[in-house]
């Protein structure tokens, strides 16, 4: 009978790559905004600057918890898999 195999590698270094990948997205540079022009479309514009950079964050802020919980999952993955195979190897054969 083949035992029970198990490894969370693959999942953490998954996990491990996207959180990686929100240095890029978390480092952009302070956006400014021009409070001093009149001109058609700045309060629009800013709005726009505004709800951005919010929605970057939150974006940012998911994808972090979403890497955490791919590392969560995996981890009690395997050790479900590892009380499974004891439990099996008690078994009578």
């Amino acid at each position: 009978m083949k035992g029970i195999k198990s490894n969370s590698g693959v999942a953490q270094s998954v996990a491990s790559a996207i959180a990686t990948s929100l240095g890029s997205i978390n480092q952009r540079g302070t956006i400014l905004t021009d409070n001093q022009t009149t001109v058609a479309g700045n309060a629009s514009a800013q709005q726009a600057i505004t709800q951005l950079t919010t929605f970057n964050t939150s974006l940012v802020q998911a994808v972090a918890q979403a890497s955490n919980n791919i590392r969560s999952v995996a981890s009690e993955f395997e050790g479900l898999d590892q009380k499974i195979a004891q439990t099996v190897q008690q078994l009578p054969r």
